[in-house]
């Protein structure tokens, strides 16, 4: 019975085994459509020659139903060209995925190496000023392959081995039958007395049992969203860079102080302690003038 037992086990170890979610790695290719759009207005009175241009993921890029460029990732650019009321150019040059690596974007569907046409161009008047208003969605595309990790598909769950069938026990051998004994006279009926039965008291309730706080495991990182008001502010997290909102950071468990700096604009800053139960965690500023 016991190494049936012990075969049974080992079936439903493999069939278990072979269900199993692996990862695999995949590409996504170069002139992937990526749609962005300006987290600020623009304008040809008041844009820079190769002043930044900040801009974030409009919809989410995924492959094989895994997201593998959120929404709201923080992408950006450069004008190239600005003369009030004349002209507006600007370009769309990288985005930052979340595990913090930069892909390089590009304009034109096609490489090319005119970089007229790799630019996009603000046709827009408004009051004698060329505009593009925060908001506005562009389509960029990839400007390299990127090599990435998703959850490949289940394999087929693997047959459980068959256990041994079982194995017949011998018959009993003939037993040749005996003569039956006389029955002896039934006894007489003997008097009991009842003993009353007292009920043990009931034990008291058990203390609940505290139970301790989640542990991060070795690796582990909590994901924090940031995002202010006006955005492209420094995030700070104790006091080292980590980006410019809107960004989606990867941060240690832990007690942090997160700080959001942009020019012309108090710093704003708080603490944020981070846990392995808390899951996804959002820090939304908004920034004052000075």
């Amino acid at each position: 019975m016991r190494f049936r037992q012990v075969v049974v086990a080992w079936g439903l170890v493999a069939a278990c085994a072979g269900g199993i979610v692996q990862a695999q790695a995949a590409r996504l290719a170069d002139g992937t459509a990526v749609h962005v759009r300006l987290t600020a207005d623009l304008t040809s009175s008041q844009a820079v020659v190769a002043a930044r241009v900040d801009l974030e993921i409009a919809e989410p890029v995924m492959l094989q139903g895994v997201v593998v460029i959120p929404a709201g990732s923080v992408a950006w650019g450069a004008v190239q060209e600005a003369k009030k009321g004349r002209t507006l150019r600007f370009d769309v040059e990288g985005v930052r995925l979340p595990n913090q690596q930069v892909v390089k974007l590009r304009c034109s569907p096609q490489k090319t190496t005119n970089a007229g046409k790799d630019e996009i161009k603000v046709e827009t008047l408004v009051n004698g000023d060329l505009v593009a208003a925060k908001g506005s969605e562009y389509t960029a595309y990839l400007d390299q392959d990127v090599d990435v990790d998703v959850a490949g598909a289940p394999s087929a769950p693997a047959q459980p081995t068959p256990a041994p069938a079982p194995v017949a026990a011998p018959a009993p051998a003939a037993v040749a039958p005996s003569t039956p004994k006389p029955e002896a006279p039934p006894a007489p009926p003997t008097m009991v007395t009842a003993t009353p039965v007292v009920s043990a008291p009931a034990a008291p309730p058990a203390a609940p049992v505290a139970r301790p706080a989640p542990v991060a495991q070795p690796g582990e990182y909590i994901t924090v969203e940031c995002f202010s008001e006006p955005s492209g502010a420094d995030i700070m997290i104790d006091d080292e860079f980590h980006g410019s909102t809107p960004s989606i950071l990867k941060l240690v468990p832990g007690n942090h102080r997160i700080e959001f700096r942009l020019m012309g604009y108090k710093a704003h800053s708080r603490p944020l302690n981070l846990t392995p139960a808390i899951g996804l965690q959002t820090v939304r500023m908004t920034l004052e003038k000075q």
